[in-house]
C-alpha cells in the first residue's frame, strides 16, 4: 500500500511539473484584433474635402458607427455625413484585414467587389501609442482607352483610444499624391 501511495505522489508530481513546462499559449493579441478593438464604437468629428470652385477645403460634421461585420470577419464602417448640398447623407463600408496585416479589402457594404489594398507602412500600436497604418493600391480605369490614366490611392489611418483620422489621397501617373477627403473623429461614447 505503501508503495501505492509513494508511486501515485511521484505521478502527481510528474504531471504538475508536465504541466507547468508546457509551452505558454499566445497572450500578445494580434494586430489586427486590436485595430478591430480600438475602432468598434461610435465616433464623431469631421469630414474634410476640398473645394474646387473655390480652391479651399471644406470641413463638415459627420459621425462614424463600427461595428464587426455581419460575418465576423471584419469590420462594418456606417458613415454619416453632410453632403455639399447640406443634406445627411450615409455609407456603409466593409473594412477587412488579413491575419497577417498585410492586405485589406476595403468598399461599400452593398458591392459584391471590395477593392484591395496592400499595407505598405505600420507602426505604433504598443501600449497606449497611436497605430499608423498605410494602405495602398492601383484603380483600375473603367475605359477601355490605355490614354487613361491609372491612378494609385493611398490610406493612412492613425487609431488611438479617443481619435480615429483616416486620409486618403490620389497619385495619377508620376505625380505626388493630392489629398481628397479626410476624417477626423473621437470616440462619441
Amino acid at each position: 500500500m505503501r508503495r501505492t501511495s509513494v508511486l501515485t505522489i511521484a505521478l502527481l508530481v510528474l504531471s504538475v511539473a508536465a504541466a507547468c513546462m508546457r509551452p505558454a499559449k499566445l497572450t500578445r493579441p494580434l494586430e489586427r484584433d486590436q485595430l478591430y478593438s480600438r475602432l468598434v464604437g461610435e465616433w464623431q468629428g469631421t469630414l474634410e474635402t476640398p473645394d474646387s470652385l473655390l480652391g479651399v477645403r471644406v470641413t463638415r460634421h459627420t459621425k462614424l458607427k463600427v461595428v464587426p461585420s455581419p460575418d465576423r470577419d471584419g469590420l462594418e464602417l456606417q458613415f454619416q455625413y453632410e453632403d455639399a448640398h447640406g443634406h445627411v447623407a450615409t455609407r456603409t463600408d466593409r473594412l477587412h484585414f488579413d491575419g497577417a496585416m498585410e492586405t485589406a479589402r476595403w468598399g461599400n457594404s452593398s458591392a459584391r467587389w471590395h477593392q484591395a489594398f496592400d499595407v505598405i507602412s505600420r507602426g505604433g500600436g504598443e501600449g497606449a501609442a497611436p497605430l499608423r497604418l498605410v494602405l495602398e493600391t492601383t484603380e483600375e480605369s473603367d475605359s477601355l482607352s490605355m490614354d487613361t490614366p491609372v491612378a494609385r490611392q493611398r490610406e493612412t489611418f492613425v487609431v488611438s483610444a479617443g481619435e480615429v483620422r483616416m486620409v486618403t489621397e490620389q497619385q495619377v501617373d508620376e505625380d505626388t499624391f493630392t489629398f481628397r477627403h479626410a476624417y477626423v473623429l473621437r470616440r462619441a461614447e
